[in-house]
């Protein structure tokens, strides 16, 4: 009996330390797929989209000077980004969710949709032998990538190898945010992204009249491409019902996406947000 206790014992020592093990070494990943990219090069033509794509990447660029701990790779329709260094810390798991949902933002103020996952986890940058290229690869990047490809939506999960730590290191915290509206928690443990969540905050502001300029001119360029970005979803949707499609392969994710928004926001919020889209001068 005693040798067995000592076993379990070990067995649970081990699990502890391959945890701990796991987090000094591992690294957040948001991997992010534009959606439709080849039928966006053929009706706006190459450049015109890859001229489109560097301006959302701007978003990213004013990141990279304030903190500079966060990586890119960038290839066709696809976007990685990792943290430098590895490890958990509370700062990365915030960095990369901020990352994602400005990122999404931008995109989808330019009429670009796009969808992707945060995990957390291996994820190695090492060169080749002839020290000439770099190799990606790692558990975490590929959860990420699966995880993206079986959502019908457009937007940004995050997954409980990402939320988990955070949430064992502040216990109660992402159901803080959440009442925030950072997130929606799903059953299956993914937190659904909120890229608009500065809607949040500007509401209050609009509330007490403390926007003073057109909306398309406050909080540049931030609150304008979170503006357009709503727009565009909420057209595409449109669009898409007045077509009588509402389970079409591309339309189901707008339809998707806005039952989505209705419920992060609420009624009042996500009204709002319907009403600025749509003022002349927004």
């Amino acid at each position: 009996m005693l040798h067995g206790t000592d076993s379990a014992i070990e067995f649970t020592l081990d699990i502890v330390m391959d945890s701990a093990s796991d987090l000094r070494n591992g690294r957040y990943v948001l991997y992010l797929d534009i959606l439709g990219f080849s039928d966006l090069v053929e009706s706006r033509g190459a450049e015109e989209v890859y001229k489109t794509i560097n301006k959302a990447l701007a978003a990213f660029e004013r990141w990279e000077e304030l903190n500079q701990l966060f990586c890119t790779i960038y290839f066709s329709d696809t976007f990685i980004f990792y943290q430098e260094p590895k490890g958990y810390g509370a700062w990365a798991f915030a960095d990369v969710y901020a990352i994602g949902g400005m990122l999404l933002s931008a995109l989808l103020a330019h009429g670009i949709p796009a969808r992707g996952s945060i995990s957390f986890g291996q994820f190695e940058v090492r060169s080749d032998e002839s020290a000439k290229h770099q190799v990606y690869f790692g558990r975490a990047l590929i959860e990420a990538y699966r995880a993206e490809q079986k959502e019908s939506w457009i937007g940004i999960s995050i997954l409980k190898s990402a939320w988990l730590p955070f949430e064992n290191n502040h216990p109660g915290y992402i159901a803080v945010l959440q009442s925030e509206r950072a997130w929606l928690m799903r059953n299956d443990d993914v937190l659904l992204l909120n890229p608009f969540i500065k809607l949040y905050g500007w509401h209050s502001y609009d509330l007490i009249g403390e926007i003073d300029t057109p909306y398309m001119q406050w909080d540049d360029p931030e609150f304008p491409n979170d503006i357009l970005g709503f727009k565009f979803l909420r057209d595409q949707a449109a669009a898409y019902a007045a077509a009588g499609d509402f389970s079409g392969r591309v339309a189901i994710k707008y339809h998707s996406t806005i039952a989505f928004l209705k419920k992060v926001f609420g009624e009042e919020l996500y009204e709002w947000g319907t009403r600025i889209s749509e003022v002349s001068d927004a």
